[in-house]
């Protein structure tokens, strides 16, 4: 049998190891961080909230809905205070307020159910939750905070169900007003999870003053934001005429893929165990059906099943055998100490060893030479591919359409073949580039070395020979007297 000093030690091990485990370069690894970056340094700069996008061909003409101005306000700071390790700050700071968080909902969980709140076994299944959502979500994009917040919202709902103390008032309106401001796109998580508490409190016959107050200000607190509706409901911008469609991380799930694996797994534990977490509740019930919808919709939205799984799971330890014997005494405060010391580590290593832009995956040097060859204090209008206009923008160039598909959808950005930007940036790198190029005057194009032969032969024959080749592809001068 194992003292518990020496369990103690084994834990503070395991998550040790575990948070190392979550290297810090992988956070960076996402197109739209440095369009993120750009808006906010733009906002700090200007003293302004964007209502209209930035350096594209458009001359700023273009509406943009600021959904996400918080965040980019947020990063922005970091960044140009410390560079790309103060980012990861921010990574770090989310991760540890994640995993509190995730090992609160078991706790809240098992309250409700009147059992001992605190179970050491259900600690690990968090790690080995977050270190998922790290891998798959946690790069430097909204979702790094809001998930936080939406996790920390729910645990409040809950409590405040069970006690309707003022400070979970309060707590519910704050959070429901920063994710409005933050991520607004995701704040119809906060509406559902809030409505979904009135059809419970209706049912079970508890409404009470202080909760129909502590409702309605959750809703009014997330129509104060800079976007005003249009941002809350900015899932209805990017579905229009099913753009998203045309983006990886909105397709559904291929759970055949390998690569998917683990939300295999997460999938067919979820539903193994929910014949023994249901508990006969309707709220229970409730939030199953839209976990499990949001878990198999998309990639984007699978992210809702891993961090809704250890609510769920919280209660279904009891049965597994053996587990009971397993107790070990694994305080809040142990667990958070050792998760700030491990995640200090990466802090550290992030700022000695600097992450590099991966030139492979990012035209790095062949912005160089664009820049290289441009005035001092202009902006080169620089036709890129959709993945990678984002660091274009960021690197000091003009580009057709960023990492995003706001505000490139709109009916103003249609052109050449009735495409709007956001369509002729993605169709654009085909046998339709010259017609795009001469619709659109670029002074430089950027292909990526993966386009086909008989593709670059043509684009030769077109544009003449690129003028610098580099790790990511190849760079295109446009003639315009031609």
């Amino acid at each position: 049998m194992i003292n518990k000093k020496a369990a103690t030690l084994i834990y503070a091990a395991l998550t040790l190891i575990v948070v190392l485990c979550m290297i810090p370069k992988y956070s960076y690894n996402d197109p739209d961080t440095f369009w993120h970056i750009e808006l906010g340094k733009y906002m700090l700069q200007h003293g302004t909230v964007l209502h209209h996008a930035i350096h594209t061909f458009y001359n700023d003409q273009l509406p943009y809905v600021p959904h996400e101005f918080g965040f980019q306000l947020i990063i922005a700071l970091l960044y140009m205070a410390f560079g790309w390790p103060g980012i990861y700050v921010l990574t770090a700071v989310c991760l540890l307020l994640l995993v509190l968080g995730l090992y609160r909902l078991t706790r809240v969980s098992r309250k409700e159910m009147g059992l001992e709140q605190h179970h050491s076994v259900l600690f690990l299944f968090v790690l080995a939750v977050t270190c998922c959502i790290y891998y798959y979500y946690f790069t430097t994009r909204p979702q790094m905070i809001s998930s936080v917040l939406i996790v920390w919202f729910f645990v409040y709902l809950r409590e405040f169900r069970m006690q309707s103390a003022v400070k979970y008032s309060v707590l519910l309106v704050l959070i429901s007003l920063a994710v409005a401001n933050i991520h607004a796109g995701v704040w119809l998580v906060i509406a559902v999870f809030t409505g979904m508490a009135i059809l419970e409190a209706w049912a079970e016959k508890r409404f009470s003053k202080r909760s129909v107050i502590t409702f309605a200000l959750v809703y009014i607190a997330g129509l104060i934001n800079v976007g005003g509706l249009k941002s809350i409901l900015y899932i209805l911008t990017v579905t229009k005429n099913h753009f998203n469609m045309r983006i990886d991380e909105w397709q559904p799930i291929n759970f055949g893929d390998w690569m998917n694996f683990p939300r295999l797994i997460l999938l067919l534990f979820f539903i193994s165990i929910l014949p023994f977490v249901m508990h006969k509740k309707l709220f229970r019930f409730m939030f199953m059906l839209g976990i499990v919808y949001l878990g198999i919709s998309s990639y984007k939205q699978n992210l809702f099943m891993w961090l809704f799984i250890p609510y769920f799971a919280a209660t279904f330890v009891d049965v597994v055998p053996y587990v009971h014997k397993i107790r070990i005494q694994w305080s809040t405060g142990l667990m958070a100490t050792c998760l700030s010391i491990a995640l200090s580590l990466n802090i550290l290593s992030a700022f000695l060893f600097p992450t590099k832009i991966n030139d492979k995956d990012y035209p790095v040097e062949e912005m160089t030479y664009i820049l290289k060859h441009t005035p001092e204090g202009v902006r080169p209008k620089v036709l890129a591919r959709y993945g990678s206009s984002g660091y274009v923008m960021f690197r000091g160039g003009d580009i057709l359409c960023d990492g995003r598909q706001d505000p490139f959808i709109t009916a103003s950005s249609k052109g050449v073949f009735g495409w709007t930007a956001f369509e002729r940036s993605m169709n654009g790198f085909s046998d339709y580039l010259p017609d795009i190029v001469a619709y659109d005057h670029p002074d430089y194009v950027i292909t990526s070395s993966n386009s086909s032969g008989k593709q670059f032969n043509n684009w030769v024959e077109k544009f003449g020979k690129p003028v610098f080749k580099g790790p990511y592809g190849n760079v295109f001068r446009i003639d315009k007297t031609s």
